[in-house]
């Protein structure tokens, strides 16, 4: 054997020795798409609990993920809400950021409904405009909220108020469906209150137009026939503002 040839031969044999014990390289590594979902749950899990919400909640993706296969490396995976914000009555966004080997690799960005339920009053049967309320026209359910309406949970906050709209039977009660009933009618006699610097004085006076306890109506002063305005105090007495 040569020189030339006997060195090859050492050549590819130390590269075979080398194969032999070096550590194996794998050509791909797979991160579970139900990985990603349970980090991404667990995040939505934390904002919510850092901002006090504490009612039951259902997190759910809309699609499950697909596994992703990645190259030979240290991964790190950081999971966000872009938008900081958790909608409750529609989808969120999810951003997980892939990193290889302390470099960013790749986003992956997917939705999840988050739903949150809380027991409010709901409408026992159809409730109609300007007809008064009692505790027997509501119960208590269980409801996904939308996280900005405040939901009435205590009949006694709409007791002796009067839907302004028509609600229908199994509707979530809102204290903004409701207002005041009519206190004083078109044409009714009236008290006017006058308040100035101390001095009260009252006259008789004929309501112009209908109103509710605190709004501003149109007053005729039976005296002087004059026309002012004045506030509604109960169904019977009206305070000139001044």
């Amino acid at each position: 054997m040569t020189f030339n040839n006997m060195k090859k031969f050492l050549i590819i044999a130390a590269v075979i020795f080398v194969m032999n014990i070096a550590p194996r390289v794998f050509a791909n590594q797979i991160v579970p798409g139900g990985q990603l979902e349970a980090m991404a749950i667990a995040e939505v899990e934390r904002i919510l609990d850092e901002r006090g919400e504490s009612r039951r909640r259902e997190i759910t993706l809309l699609r499950p993920l697909a596994d992703i296969s990645l190259p030979n490396g240290i991964i790190d995976i950081k999971i966000s809400v872009p938008s900081s914000m958790i909608n409750y009555n529609g989808v969120t966004p999810v951003k997980a950021r892939i990193s290889i080997g302390g470099r960013m690799y790749r986003d992956v960005n997917f939705v999840v409904s988050a739903k949150v339920f809380d027991f409010v009053l709901v409408a026992n049967h159809d409730l109609r405009i300007e007809t008064p309320v009692n505790e027997s026209d509501f119960r208590a359910e269980e409801i996904a909220v939308d996280g900005r309406t405040e939901y009435v949970k205590d009949v006694k906050e709409i007791l002796g108020l009067v839907p302004h709209r028509l609600i229908r039977a199994g509707s979530p009660i809102t204290a903004n469906y409701f207002q005041q009933p009519v206190a004083v009618a078109s044409g009714h006699p009236v008290k006017i209150i006058v308040r100035y610097k101390g001095i009260e004085a009252t006259a008789k006076g004929i309501a112009m137009t209908r109103g509710r306890i605190g709004e501003v109506i149109k007053v005729k002063n039976e005296a002087s026939k004059k026309i002012i305005s004045a506030k509604v105090i109960d169904a019977g007495t009206v305070e000139v503002v001044m």
